[in-house]
């Protein structure tokens, strides 16, 4: 069982790895935020920075099989796939720069692998319990 929980906290690093990647001005993202207010842009920001920092928690949580992992670990990978999708349905946030196809497809990619952690510590809690 300790070789899937480590199996777990590596598709959970991968997904923070995968966000970090889209930073604005980063290699990927290229959008202009300017024109959302301050309290938006920065409270979506500190949104972010927030799932990032729980990510690494919930590695570690699930590498000593803490009894709450598999839980926040759902909780974060559902959030992953929110913020994804709404981005990728141009409905949050809105920038006057059209989304580019590499970050489509990141993206994308970033959206089934928030399924696919949350399928996976599913399938581990269901078989834990």
């Amino acid at each position: 069982m300790q070789d899937i929980m480590i199996m777990a906290s590596l598709v959970v690093f991968l997904n923070v790895t995968l966000l970090t990647i889209l930073v604005p001005g980063g290699p990927i993202e290229n959008r202009d935020f300017s024109k959302l207010k301050g309290v938006v842009f920065w409270g979506f920001n500190l949104f972010l920075i927030s799932l990032g920092i729980v990510s690494f928690i919930a590695c570690y949580l699930l590498l000593i099989s803490h009894s709450n992992a598999i839980f926040i670990t759902q909780i974060i990978a559902v959030l992953y796939f929110i913020v994804y999708t709404i981005d990728l349905a141009g409905m949050f946030p809105k920038s006057p720069t059209k989304m580019s196809k590499p970050l489509m497809l990141f993206e994308i990619i970033n959206t089934t692998m928030a399924v696919f952690l949350f399928l996976f510590v599913t399938a581990i809690g269901q078989a834990g319990a």
